[in-house]
């Protein structure tokens, strides 16, 4: 293995990069040969605000407790090392703005080529707005940054104003610009330019003449509600100035861009595209619609604002809805490596149809969207099986309780279950055996509590009889009957079997304690599958095989009755019901 001394000074300086500014400063000091390369890569880099676990920039930094002595760490510490003339990178923070004697000195070291930084970092905020008149300091910035070249000096610059910035720097030199306008970041409300209007035409000025930005990121909350008919025509003006920034990389919106309902479409050159937004069916459909040229990276993220809130005021109750109702149907983009999104933050078949479509997505988001689209399957479908899971009981309790009547054979455990499966589960998903069931029987019992009275103390236990009686018949189709018919079968079933009733009671008791815990065991082994099932429908999704409602409880079905059969079928003995 070679030696860290003999690496060419270039790539230690690129590993020294990645290192903290304590790490490389030890390291300099304990070597001798490495310390010109330590010494470069800790001037490198210089910073005057705390920078919070951001490693790409180790170089020196200003820490908060010496702020009151920016100006003579400057004078006394930087301008006597002969380190300043590695600095390739100043984050200036708010300071170049402050108007105490810090920004005319930071200015002067640039003008007197002390610092010649290719990349320049500066934030304007909203104190800057109240501070000392800074308008010649202002000036100077503008007229550096317009001394240079684009390859000489790139700016980036977060600004919480959403105007004026042409008047502080020179747009062709930002390469990346943060834009995180609060209510307070647009003109006074006295202003006569104080309009959405203005404020969106302003936006547009900005990026017009931001022609090499690599990065742009939005992030805005106003303070009123608009239709965006009112500003269709200043939209119009906003999406060719998106369209016009060829150079774009990577572009980031915060929850919406004036208003909820106007997607814009990225410039094509945009690989990168995040998307923390609070969107209308509207913007959805225009996003389905965007081929998203150039894009391999998409990511979703939870916004910090009330999606409720955020919309009122916006769109009509016509078109305010609940995001978990919005369906896509399909989407255009194709190019896609990348995707992350949570799925409480995008229509809930996003993600299946951009898995379809989306060939070269990475196999880590491929599994992902596949596993949250089978769980979502499986969920459903399931769903719909446990909601009718007491009507099924009673469905295959009402069937058996024929069977004892009619001294069926012995039957075991797993005929029931085959049953249960046939009739409740699959036979529901073909036929809808158990609505069916439900709706004759609710129709039988109707009739029957009308004749409840007249009939129990000459035929006790007989109405429950006919009841059962009629939900089977109705069921076969008959014909709903009238009070008469129906008291007339119940009479009927006595006359032919005085025995009737009893059977009818203990069928019943037999039915309801052998199908019980039957159902109940083979629901347990039907459960313990879910995993199972999501894990294998993930692998037919991954497969781009069909998965319906119909597909999908077949095969869990048919699982679980092979792992139910693994136990030990108990043969169910009928007694005679008379006793």
């Amino acid at each position: 293995m070679a030696s860290i001394t003999t690496l060419a000074p270039e790539i230690l300086f690129c590993i020294i990069r990645y290192t903290s500014s304590t790490d490389t400063l030890n390291l300099g000091l304990a070597c001798k040969s490495l310390f010109p390369v330590c010494h470069r890569g800790l001037w490198s880099n210089l910073s005057l605000v705390p920078i919070k676990g951001k490693k790409t920039w180790p170089g020196l930094q200003i820490k908060p407790d010496f702020g009151s002595k920016v100006c003579e760490t400057i004078e006394e510490y930087w301008l006597s090392s002969p380190g300043l003339r590695y600095t390739k990178h100043v984050d200036f923070g708010r300071l170049i703005y402050n108007d105490g004697k810090e920004a005319p000195v930071l200015m002067q070291l640039l003008e007197d080529g002390k610092i010649e930084p290719s990349c320049m970092d500066f934030c304007f905020s909203l104190p800057n707005l109240t501070t000392v008149d800074q308008r010649s300091v202002f000036q100077r910035l503008k007229e550096y940054t317009e001394s240079k070249t684009l390859k000489e000096l790139k700016v980036q610059l977060y600004s919480e104003i959403g105007y004026s910035i042409s008047q502080i720097v020179d747009l062709t030199k930002i390469t990346k610009l943060e834009l995180n306008i609060p209510v307070g970041g647009y003109r006074e409300v006295t202003d006569p330019n104080e309009t959405v209007s203005n404020r969106i035409k302003e936006v547009t000025s900005i990026l017009e003449k931001s022609i090499n930005l690599r990065y742009l990121s939005w992030k805005a909350i106003t303070d009123r509600r608009y239709p965006i008919s009112s500003i269709s025509e200043e939209l119009k003006g906003l999406q060719v100035a998106f369209t016009n920034l060829q150079r774009l990389e990577s572009l980031k919106i915060e929850t919406y861009l004036f208003h909820p309902s106007f997607f814009v479409i990225p410039p094509e050159n945009a690989t990168a595209l995040v998307l923390n937004c609070i969107a209308s069916p509207q913007w959805w459909k225009e996003f389905a619609a965007c081929p998203l040229m150039n894009v391999t990276d998409l990511r979703f993220h939870h916004s910090w604002a009330n999606y409720t809130n955020e919309m009122r005021g916006f769109l009509s109750t016509e078109e305010d809805v609940p995001l978990d109702t919005i369906k896509l149907g399909k989407v255009a983009v194709r190019g896609l490596e990348v995707l992350l999104c949570r799925s409480r933050v995008v229509p809930q078949d996003l993600g299946y149809y951009i898995l379809k479509g989306n060939p070269k997505l990475g196999l880590e988001y491929k599994l992902e969207l596949a596993g949250r689209e089978a769980k979502s399957l499986v969920k459903k479908y399931y769903s719909r099986f446990e909601a009718n899971r007491h009507l099924s009981r009673l469905y295959v309790e009402d069937l058996y309780i024929t069977r004892y009547i009619n001294n069926a054979d012995p039957t075991t455990e797993l005929d029931i279950v085959e049953e249960y499966c046939e009739m409740c589960i699959m036979g529901e998903i073909e036929k809808g055996y158990v609505r069916s069931w439900d709706s004759a029987w609710q129709r039988a019992k109707n009739i029957g509590s009308k004749c409840k009275v007249d009939l129990e103390e000459s035929y006790p236990g007989s109405v429950d009889h006919a009841i059962h009686h009629y939900t089977l018949a109705f069921m076969k189709g008959q014909e709903d009957v009238d009070e008469d018919e129906f008291k007339k079968e119940c009479i009927r079933l006595f006359e032919e079997d005085a025995q009737s009733e009893l059977k009818y009671a203990v069928a019943k008791a037999k039915a309801k304690e052998v199908v019980i815990p039957t159902i109940n065991k083979f629901r347990q082994v039907f459960d313990g599958l879910r995993k199972t099932i999501v894990k294998d429908t993930t692998e037919k999704i991954l497969n781009s095989s069909g998965i319906d409602e119909m597909t999908l409880m077949s095969y869990w079905v048919k699982e679980a009755v092979a792992r139910f059969q693994d136990f030990n079928i108990t043969k169910l003995n009928i007694p005679d019901p008379t006793g």
